[in-house]
């Protein structure tokens, strides 16, 4: 029997977006290499310029939004823009219930209206939600309505949930014992189509001579403070290097905070640089060009309960990457052999490593290399695609008429897939 799975997403913009839209393409290409089709819904406009076309193709994933690609800025035009967005999703989505038994709704929203709404029609019209949880919102999101959210609702909707940590599927089991006990939960890292970082050649635009690390990313603007700061304590001590800063749109922050807080720390006006809106060619070529790869992490619940989505194409380029021992990155990464690993939020030890890299660019060459073989083994999607599929089959048979799936069904991962495997 043919599947079909539709994506609904909102606010993080397709197909170059924050880093939720390559996780979307990689599952829609991995449900693709088993013949599921897949097509993504976004609800609502885009918060990147560079996004232009309201709906196509992008690397073999067809998307389509249901209203305009900018948001206005007057508050009445607003909420029309929105209104009509939920209207459209709304129509789209009752067009599917025919093929419900067939089909899935893969939720691409963790907080806010569209949670509820999303989940709420689909079960009103019979089709199976899959709810993606890559990150924890009540982390660093804190409210009255987001905890009511977590207590239950998020829950209770979905057939099944794919998680991207350990710290997270331990949670949704615990929170879910009651609200949902058959719930399907299925632990999906970082993905990553390594194939396509691995082949791509370094900007033409950077054959400079100052070495420069990079840091990829939209909104986390104490990420950046702090890599600023550290790239501040390097130049202080005789290693002059920059720091690029890639982002498809500014969140919280803008290029002007960040140019007068590196003034702030004494750093020239040429230190810190940002390339805004690059499409995937542009972005693999950027990250070739670096000299390493910059992500720092926090001894705090929001960094424990994620699998950054840019480390998989950090490591895929083969530049080596400096980042904290915190969360399941661990599990893989092990320091001074396929990353620089250092102290959560230490300026000092991340500052000693960016030297490090500096000082001995052959080694930092070789664990580069093998970051860039862990990346192949473990995180391309390749190698998902078989326990992938297979839960997404599960939670659409289970739409046929099964209310409460069995207890005892464990769904195993496949190593058939791997990548350059077949």
């Amino acid at each position: 029997m043919d599947y079909q799975v539709t994506c609904v997403c909102g606010g993080i913009g397709f197909p170059i977006g924050a880093s939720g839209a390559p996780r979307i393409i990689n599952v829609g290409r991995a449900l693709q290499a088993v013949g599921i089709g897949f097509q993504v819904l976004h609800c609502g406009p885009s918060p990147a310029a560079i996004n232009t076309q309201r709906s196509g193709v992008y690397r073999g994933v067809p998307f389509e939004y249901t209203t305009c690609l900018r948001r206005p800025e007057n508050i009445l035009l607003r909420l029309l823009v929105y209104l009509r967005a939920v209207a459209a999703l709304t129509l789209r989505l009752w067009r599917i219930r025919p093929l419900r038994h067939r089909a899935a709704v893969y939720l691409w929203a963790m907080d806010g209206p569209l949670v509820l709404y999303t989940g709420t029609l689909c079960r009103l019209l019979g089709i199976p939600v899959v709810q993606e949880m890559n990150e924890w919102f009540p982390a660093f999101r804190p409210s009255a309505f987001m905890r009511w959210l977590y207590r239950r609702p998020i829950f209770a909707m979905p057939t099944g949930i794919l998680v991207i940590s350990k710290t997270i599927e331990r949670r949704v089991r615990e929170l879910s014992a009651t609200t949902n006990p058959h719930l399907l939960i299925h632990l999906l890292p970082s993905m990553v189509d390594s194939e396509h970082f691995v082949t791509a050649l370094p900007s033409r635009d950077d054959a400079e001579t100052i070495p420069h690390f990079l840091w990829c990313g939209a909104g986390y603007p104490e990420d950046v403070r702090f890599l600023v700061r550290v790239l501040a304590l390097v130049n202080r001590e005789g290693h002059r290097c920059n720091l690029r800063i890639v982002t498809a749109a500014f969140l919280g922050w803008t290029s002007q905070t960040i140019f007068d807080y590196a003034a702030e720390q004494g750093l020239p006006p040429a230190a810190v640089n940002f390339r805004v809106g690059l499409d995937d060619c542009a972005l693999a070529s950027c990250y070739k060009s670096a000299t390493a790869h910059l992500l720092p992490m926090w001894n705090d619940d929001k960094s424990r309960t994620r699998m950054p989505n840019k480390l998989g194409e950090y490591l895929a380029s083969g530049r080596p990457v400096i980042t904290s021992a915190v969360g399941d990155l661990l599990d893989f990464l092990v320091d001074g052999v396929n990353a620089y690993i250092g102290e959560p939020g230490n300026e000092r030890d991340f500052a000693n490593h960016m030297i490090s890299v500096l000082q001995d660019p052959l080694r930092a060459t070789q664990i580069g290399a093998e970051g860039q073989r862990t990346c192949i083994e473990r995180l391309d999607y390749r190698f998902q695609i078989d326990s992938v599929s297979n839960f997404f089959i599960k939670c659409i048979e289970y739409g046929k008429g099964v209310t409460q799936p069995t207890k005892e069904l464990v769904i195993e991962p496949s190593t058939k897939n791997k990548a350059n495997g077949g």
